[in-house]
């Protein structure tokens, strides 16, 4: 068998995830920005990134698990470097001097997403390492999937309950605790 990568996703879910992606960076422009006309190049989107990631946890929470069996398990944590620059884009740029700076602003925050979505790095989000996750690339049945789980996926022997977001993403469900 040959391996090769996640399909990247349909331009449409690209774009969903790297607003989701970069929603706390455009947060924090807008909020530099506050008071010029040009905040809401930022705070629009922004918005759409908290709207999908809110709508993703829904689609967790009410989704129906089924059981994978995973063969190769791979850690994505590396990738997640380069949201860097774009999270240190806010506090390194001065927006409240000139609408020029703004403008620059945007154009340097629209290429780096722009990059992200294009080349399919947006299912390593880095709001999802802060929530206890981590993202692999994980292969079950000779498809190859996105992963995102919280458990330790090294103890994985047996199928493991996911919930299928995507096309080629997983999240790791857990079993739900009934409250009486």
């Amino acid at each position: 068998m040959n391996a090769r990568p996640p399909r990247r996703g349909s331009l449409a879910v690209r774009l969903e995830l790297g607003l989701a992606a970069f929603a706390p960076a455009l947060g924090l422009i807008a909020f530099r920005t506050w008071g010029s006309q040009l905040t809401w190049l930022f705070a629009v989107p922004a918005a759409a990134g908290v709207a999908v990631l809110a709508w993703g946890a829904v689609l967790v929470v009410r989704g129906n698990p089924e059981p994978f069996v995973f063969g190769t398990i791979e850690d994505q944590s590396s990738e997640i470097v380069g949201h860097i620059g774009a999270y240190l884009l806010p506090v390194l740029v001065n927006t409240t001097s000139s609408t020029e700076d703004i403008a620059v602003v945007a154009t340097v925050m629209g290429l780096i997403v722009l990059i992200h979505v294009t080349t399919g790095r947006v299912h390593v989000n880095p709001l999802l390492y802060l929530l206890g996750r981590r993202v692999y690339e994980a292969t079950a049945d000779e498809t190859a999937y996105f992963l995102v789980a919280r458990s330790d996926v090294s103890e994985w022997t047996t199928s493991q309950p996911c919930v299928q977001v995507g096309a080629n993403l997983l999240v790791e469900s857990r079993p739900r605790v009934s409250r009486r």
